[in-house]
This record gives C-alpha cells, structure tokens and sequence, in this order.
C-alpha cells in the first residue's frame, strides 16, 4: 500500500522533463516537448518512454546523503522518486504530464513506495522556499529566460544543509553528429543545463562536483547518449 498523494498546479511552459530521444537513427535529439499536451501526446505514443532504472548519477550522488526531504524535478515515469521512497527519502515528485504521473504512481504502488505527486511545472508549482533537503533535477527540459526564473527556483528551493543535482546530457558528446550549436532541431542554448545554474552557487554554497563523466544506461530514451554534466552543491548552514 502507498499513502500517495496528488497535487493539482497550472500547466505552463518551461516544464522539467527528461530531454527526447532520438529524431531519427543518426541519433540527433529532437527539441523537446514544451507544453503539458505534447508531453502527454510523447507519453501516450509509448508504452514505457524510460528505462525504469532511477537514474545513474542520482543513485551515485545520493547514496551517502542523510534522507530528508527531496524534490523530483521533472520525475517522468517515476524512478527515480521511487528508488528514493525507498531509500528513506519524504519524495514530493512534480510532472507537467499527467500520463507520466500515472505510470508513476502505478510504479510507486508496485514497489510500496510513499511520493506526493504534483502535476504542473517548477515554475507553477507555488513550492515553499527552503523546504527541500534533496532537489534533483535530472535532464530537466527547462527553458532558458534572461532573468534565469528556471535556475533560481532550482536554488531558491534547497534548505540550508541541503543539497542541489543537476545532472545533463553533455551536448559536445553522444551518438550522431554535433556541431554547431544545433543537435537536429535541440538547441542546447535554449535549455538549462548546469553550467547555466552554476554561476548561481556563489555566497552560501559549496559546490562538491562539477565534472563531465561517462554514463551508460541499458535502454530508454536517452541511451544514446554517451557522458553526463553533474553538478552537485551543498548550501551551507542547517545543524
């Protein structure tokens, strides 16, 4: 049994999503979805999008952490929210799809685990400041704003003590060809990576990995790709 819970947020875009597969056998990414029906229409057009493994370097950056409470930016299918519930962590998992909560909360109930779901957005969501002792972002389909709105929520919602991942794709490796500044219709420019949220973690941060390393994930979208960006900080104060 779960003791799951849903939480309804507006639908906008910008929504953090893993990034898509493949266009096509070349393996260039297609820009990724950018509003809740799209990413539904993406869902519904597979039976499963993911591998159903939480990811690599969220179980390899986690695992020496005291459990807390942790935010699931952009959980998909729900594996990661799930592997953490069952690591000790209080789970609040946010989606814009509401055809991803679903798988996801059929994963969480096939595995026993405790999530609080929240359809809608980062930037919708009305999530309390400081409330999250994990915020993971892995893959996040957020959109780049001049006012980088994406990136300080990300920071704005780590307690004191707490820490912050972020974790994509390096877009100078993978499957097919990348150059320039466009990967087959995905403009890394348009999208927050890590290097964007970065220069944030200045004054009451420790910044504990920024570092490029190989991945490899047995299925899934995304398998195609080859290294990761992982950025791993830590706000400094709490007990």
């Amino acid at each position: 049994m779960t003791d799951d819970q849903d939480v309804r947020a507006d639908l906008l875009p910008g929504v953090p999503t893993p990034p898509p597969p493949p266009a096509h056998p070349r393996g260039r990414a297609a820009a990724p979805p950018t509003d809740a029906a799209e990413w539904d229409a993406r869902y519904g057009g597979a039976e499963r999008v993911w591998s159903g493994e939480p990811n690599g370097a969220l179980v390899h950056e986690v695992r020496g952490l005291r459990p807390g409470r942790a935010l699931d930016v952009g959980c998909g299918e729900g594996a990661d929210a799930v592997w953490l519930a069952g690591h000790g962590w209080d789970v609040t998992a946010l989606d814009v799809s509401g055809v991803a909560l679903s798988r996801a909360r059929a994963h969480a109930t096939a595995a026993g685990a405790a999530v609080t779901w929240v359809h809608g957005g980062l930037l919708d969501a009305a999530l309390p400041a400081g409330a999250f002792d994990l915020v993971s972002a892995q893959y996040p389909a957020l959109r780049r704003t001049p006012d980088a709105r994406a990136e300080r929520a990300l920071v704005r919602l780590v307690a004191p003590g707490g820490t912050l991942l972020v974790v994509h794709h390096d877009t100078r490796h993978g499957s097919g060809e990348h150059g320039g500044g466009e990967h087959g219709g995905f403009d890394p420019d348009d999208w927050v990576l890590p290097r964007d949220v970065a220069p944030l973690l200045t004054a009451g941060w420790l910044v504990e990995v920024d570092e490029v390393r190989e991945r490899a994930v047995r299925g899934g979208a995304g398998a195609h790709h080859t290294h990761d960006v992982v950025l791993r900080a830590r706000r400094l104060g709490g007990g």
